[in-house]
């Protein structure tokens, strides 16, 4: 994979400008408090041409692809290539190998209608390849770009192959946690401290958290926190509300909940659950990760919203959708529905399946 001709020289941009050729993801949450780790992985980088990113605690979700985009755009004038290979956590290596190959295909026709050569890259150092949600570490290797590119894997296990070129991403400090907290919802500092130690230290959690408070309040927040069911995969003496990608947005993510909350399937208990054994209905073989009975309609509902928008494509959020319209015309129906098809149309799949 070599180019006849070297490619031509980057011209200066400014610091803030992406690199010629960038499929980098946007931030979908703010994004603080990891400055320290940032600068550890491009230490590594002037060490090793490949860096594992991780959990520290096995199960845990500690916004490795929040952080990895954050390394991109923090150190975006040292690349002229920046191309982000999603890797959705695929365990067959047969499939894995062909959506890496796809997502190569596009980077090369890029390059091809960018620099006006060969769509045959060539890569170096000043080029950065990001595996995302690597489902196996110790197997990724064999699909890795040929070159001397930087290569950013990130995955939740720790791998038995890697040396010293990797880096833990464990929960934020209290005192980072705090400022979040104080940044983005209006909490006095010993209730964004409360709040920052029952988050774990964990930016999800965390960003929920602030999310919550700004909507209903702290006092309605508090009586709102209670055990979660373990499958929901929330940290350890954490809130409620786990970490998910979010795909839709953090404004879309608290119209959808609201919408929800004063729709016609939130008149009763019974009603909510019927609506959920046709969203069930419609989405097997996928199971619905378990909703506590005993929790109020708020917490059901922000628990399935989270569940919908964890998922590899939006067929659990158009299910949603549709069950709400079976139940008849109402503006907040209409809601849900507007957002069931912005999501159709931005995740990565473009369909329900």
């Amino acid at each position: 994979m070599t180019l006849p001709h070297p490619l031509p020289l980057p011209q200066p941009r400014s610091a803030t400008a992406p690199p010629p050729i960038s499929n980098i993801p946007e931030q979908s949450r703010p994004f603080e408090g990891r400055d320290e780790q940032i600068a550890h992985l491009m230490k590594l980088f002037s060490q090793y041409g490949h860096v594992l990113l991780h959990d520290a605690e096995p199960g845990e979700g500690f916004g490795k692809t929040q952080m990895a985009i954050a390394f991109c755009k923090r150190f975006t004038r040292r690349y002229t290539v920046a191309w982000w290979f999603e890797c959705s956590g695929e365990t067959d290596d047969t499939r894995l190998a062909a959506l890496i190959d796809r997502q190569y295909r596009e980077l090369r026709e890029r390059c091809a209608k960018t620099f006006g050569a060969p769509p045959e890259p060539r890569p170096d150092s000043k080029w950065l390849f990001v595996y995302d949600n690597v489902s196996d570490p110790d197997r990724i290797y064999d699909h890795f770009v040929p070159g001397t590119s930087h290569r950013l894997v990130t995955s939740r296990a720790k791998g038995s192959t890697w040396g010293d070129n990797h880096l833990a991403l464990d929960g934020l400090s209290v005192a980072v946690a705090e400022a979040l907290l104080l940044e983005h919802a209006p909490l006095t500092t010993e209730q964004a401290e409360h709040l920052a130690r029952r988050a774990n230290g964990h930016p999800g959690a965390l960003l929920n958290a602030a999310e919550m408070v700004y909507q209903f309040g702290y006092d309605e927040y508090l009586r709102q926190l209670a055990p979660a069911p373990a499958s929901l995969d929330t940290p350890p003496h954490g809130t409620l509300i786990p970490y998910t990608a979010n795909l839709l947005g953090q404004a879309d993510k608290r119209t959808l909940i609201a919408a929800l909350m004063r729709s016609p399937v939130n008149g009763t208990r019974e009603t909510f659950d019927l609506w959920l054994q046709s969203v069930q209905l419609a989405v097997k073989p996928v199971r619905l990760a378990p909703l506590s009975d005993a929790g109020s309609m708020l917490n059901r509902t922000i628990a399935i919203v989270n569940f919908a928008l964890s998922q590899q494509t939006p067929k659990v959020l158009c299910a949603m959708a549709d069950a709400l319209e079976e139940q008849g015309e109402h503006e907040a129906t209409g809601e849900v529905r507007r957002l069931a098809d912005k999501a159709v149309t931005d995740w990565p799949s473009n369909g329900r399946h």
